[in-house]
């Protein structure tokens, strides 16, 4: 199989490390002014009931601080994550689309579905491999797409050809295949598991929040 042609300059997608460093400044500070603001809004309202009242509540905003940077912080790699892994897609089916063939003009138009699995894995992990570089993935993320997608997009195309009654297919049905919905579903679980922690952080930033809100309420 050939290797996927190389995009030109301006359409390379931008890496990882370049999305986190505009992600991650963006989340951390949000973070800091909403949970911050939230802890230091009650400790204005409770520094007027004595001195061990305000050493708590100015306590208790220097941790709800801390947690808000962290939480931040992990929310913004996430969403370069999942940022990165759109771009991933996105370049995959570009490579796909410019790929003249998916195997070498040796192969025969035709080849059985039982000889095929073995082949189209190493194809998807190759054009993963080729895409991935481009964007520098770290390594936790390169191996999650990587466990996402194995095995998952050929089982689907083999059983997609199973329902249509196709026992034989050509070296160009894998990609067209990839391209119309293979992509899409190798890529779903990844964006899905990715939201989902994203959004965890966020509703315990949120919760933070409206615990101190209630308290500054109960001793207002």
């Amino acid at each position: 199989m050939s290797n996927p042609p190389s995009l030109p300059h301006a359409k390379r997608p931008r890496t990882f490390l370049r999305t986190v460093l505009w992600s991650l400044p963006l989340h951390v500070a949000g973070s800091i002014a909403i949970v911050g603001g939230a802890a230091a809004y009650y400790s204005s309202i409770v520094s007027s009931h004595g001195t061990w009242a305000t050493v708590g509540s100015w306590s208790l905003t220097a941790i709800y601080v801390v947690g808000a940077l962290i939480g931040g912080a992990l929310a913004g790699v996430l969403s370069a994550a999942q940022q990165t892994v759109e771009r991933l897609e996105l370049a995959l089916r570009d490579w796909l689309h410019a790929l003249p063939s998916i195997l070498s003009s040796s192969t025969p138009a035709e080849r059985s579905l039982a000889t095929v699995r073995q082949e189209y894995e190493a194809m998807v992990d190759r054009c993963v491999t080729h895409t991935a570089e481009r964007l520098r993935l770290p390594r936790w993320l390169d191996k999650l797409i990587r466990t996402a997608l194995q095995g998952v997009v050929v089982d689907r195309f083999i059983t997609s050809c199973t329902d249509r009654g196709l026992h034989l297919v050509a070296p160009q049905e894998f990609r067209n295949w990839l391209l119309a919905e293979g992509v899409s579903l190798g890529f779903m679980p990844v964006q899905d598991q990715l939201s989902l922690w994203r959004y965890l952080i966020l509703g315990l930033l949120g919760l933070l929040v409206a615990i101190v809100l209630v308290l500054a309420w109960l001793n207002n």
